[in-house]
């Protein structure tokens, strides 16, 4: 779990993909998933992969796309393998990639886009503020447990305790854990109400930020790149079904 959150952590960087304006990210990201929940064929869920290998590359984070794909690869053989069983191997393998791809483009935006661009983009959507700032809290304190409960886990290695192997004996110390993360993380939600009453969290205002966002030539570029190449995913995914009828 611990890898899976390190792999949706934003990624400092000095790509051009980094460089990007959050909105770009969001269509792409929007776009992507949408057309891998669309297709229910290989191919074009392997054309969809490519994209965003392309995009992990050109941020120069293939090493945390790994990382992503190990997180999930428990999950993905789960399902396979429910799939499996109703639906026969062709489709089996689609449904996994598909999954892949969903999670992996999630991943791939969140590591290259700052949670404080995430939140100035989502305002400049229309979306209300109390809400962007809920959703981008929500992604940077899922972070900030795990590594709460990987303290928590080393405290109590250093009194003494394993938590190595499979057995009821290791359940039951993992549940000791919850007591100390629950306090900690109720103790850590009083302070950031604190700090948000503090500073007039919900008053209406204009509110400024530390940097604008520019929707430039580059992000129309990339934008109209993904959509001639999905819409080329689509045209072929087409023409691949009548020459299979």
């Amino acid at each position: 779990m611990s890898n899976l959150l390190h792999a949706l952590q934003w990624q400092r960087g000095d790509t051009l993909i980094h460089k990007l304006d959050p909105r770009t990210k969001i269509a792409w990201c929007l776009l992507t998933i949408a057309f891998s929940i669309y297709f229910l064929a290989i191919e074009p869920q392997l054309m969809i992969l490519v994209t965003i290998v392309i995009y992990m590359a050109a941020a120069k984070s293939l090493g945390m796309f790994t990382r992503a794909l190990w997180s999930i690869l428990l999950l993905v053989i789960l399902i396979a393998a429910l799939n499996y069983l109703y639906m026969g191997l062709y489709y089996t393998v689609a449904t996994s990639l598909r999954l892949i791809n969903v999670l992996t483009a999630f991943s791939a935006f969140s590591l290259t886009t700052h949670p404080d661009d995430l939140s100035a983009a989502l305002i400049k959507l229309r979306v209300p503020y109390s809400f962007a700032y809920m959703l981008v809290a929500s992604a940077r304190y899922s972070v900030v447990i795990s590594r709460e409960f990987s303290n928590i886990v080393d405290a109590y290695k250093a009194r003494g305790i394993e938590f190595e192997g499979v057995s009821l004996r290791r359940v039951r110390q993992y549940a000791m854990i919850l007591v100390p993360l629950i306090m900690c993380t109720i103790r850590r939600s009083f302070r950031l109400a604190e700090a948000m009453e503090a500073r007039a969290f919900g008053v209406k205002c204009k509110k400024t930020y530390y940097r604008e966002l520019f929707f430039g030539k580059v992000d129309l570029a990339f934008i109209m790149i993904t959509i001639l190449y999905l819409s080329t995913i689509f045209l072929l995914s087409g023409s691949l079904t009548i020459v299979s009828i």
